[in-house]
């Protein structure tokens, strides 16, 4: 592999992660619109499979977070990356 197939293979990955980004977050919202409705709905329920469902979309959510932030790094440190190699 050349310099340029490399190169063409870093931004080609960025994108990738670009593009997954976008849907991520466009899931991540989602997510979050169903867990305002969830709290909404049993906002005085004690039931331990309602709590239990709202922590799981909570954890969804920072999972999603997270994963946006490690999406973001990763794409910064390919154009650091792809700087270094002019």
């Amino acid at each position: 592999m050349n310099i340029d197939e490399v190169k063409r293979t870093i931004r080609e990955g960025s994108l990738a992660a670009k593009e997954a980004k976008k849907i991520l977050v466009e899931v991540g919202t989602e997510a979050a619109e169903a867990e305002q409705l969830a709290r909404l709905t049993v906002h005085d329920s004690e039931d331990d499979d309602a709590q239990a469902g709202l922590k799981i979309l909570e954890d969804f959510g920072r999972e999603v977070d997270l994963t946006v932030r490690r999406i973001d790094a990763a794409i910064e440190h390919a154009d650091a990356y792809l700087a270094t190699l002019g």
